[in-house]
């Protein structure tokens, strides 16, 4: 076993972090989907798909579609950029240099998770924000609700690039993962009734939509942030801790099947 110590975990992680942001810096493709794409789907929303009303309630919409879109394009990104880079890495049999290195398993694991949460929230906050340039409403949110917010967006990410792992042990090869990514999350929004922010287009089961963690996080969002969540009910909105509990329950789960993955997959010897 290597002496990990000589190098310090966080310096470790930093590494792996910077590694990745410059990766995805680098493609075009990427950042593409980063900006334009869940902006492109909130235009779409707004202009073609939905019927938004006139006066008052047309901005608490608004403001719910972007946080709609904001998770979607944030899924997007961080399943096409986790899954990628491990499924690369995997491919490449760099974990062959990588295991006759110094290096921790879990830092290059938090590495990539940090970097991917980055280009998620960066991804959200530009959706958020052209939203709110296009007339979206979100009150005088308080800090409790902001805290939420922030909350359900780091959870979000986590779980995505956690289940993007599961991806990248499965697929073989990695220069289809942009394209596997865009795919699985036009699967789960248009099964999970936009995000589940449309159960009525679901023809049963609608409950469902306050327990897949895709439209869970969406509709907590909506529910602690939007001026008016009427427009996704029923069932009613996930407004209570124990909703919050089952993502990071979600999270939890999926980041502890993460490190086994790295372990036994990445950096167990061979």
């Amino acid at each position: 076993m290597h002496d990990t110590a000589r190098v310090p975990w966080t310096r470790q992680t930093r590494t792996f972090a910077r590694r990745h942001v410059r990766k995805v810096l680098r493609s075009k493709v990427l950042l593409g989907i980063t900006v334009a794409w869940p902006v492109l789907w909130y235009f779409l929303s707004v202009l073609v798909f939905v019927d938004v009303p006139e006066g008052g309630g047309a901005g608490g919409l608004k403001a719910g579609l972007a946080m709609t879109y904001g998770l979607f394009g944030a899924f997007t990104i961080t399943v096409a950029v986790f899954a990628g880079d491990f499924a690369r890495d995997l491919d490449g049999d760099r974990y062959r240099k990588f295991r006759a290195m110094p290096i921790a398993p879990t830092a290059d694991l938090v590495g990539r998770l940090l970097a991917g949460t980055a280009f998620g929230v960066a991804s959200y906050v530009v959706t958020i924000a052209v939203s709110i340039a296009h007339g979206a409403t979100f009150g005088r949110p308080d800090p409790a609700a902001l805290g939420v917010i922030v909350l359900t967006l780091a959870l979000f990410c986590l779980i995505a690039m956690a289940a993007a792992m599961l991806v990248a042990l499965v697929i073989t090869k990695p220069e289809h993962m942009t394209t596997i990514a865009v795919i699985g999350a036009l699967i789960a929004f248009y099964a999970t009734g936009f995000n589940g922010v449309t159960p009525g287009m679901l023809a049963e089961g609608a409950d469902m939509v306050n327990y897949v963690p895709n439209s869970l996080a969406t509709r907590i969002q909506i529910a602690y942030l939007s001026e008016d969540a009427a427009f996704m009910t029923p069932p009613a909105a996930p407004d209570s801790a124990k909703y919050l509990g089952l993502l990071g329950a979600y999270a939890a789960g999926l980041l502890a099947i993460s490190v086994l993955i790295v372990r036994r997959f990445a950096y167990a010897p061979e």
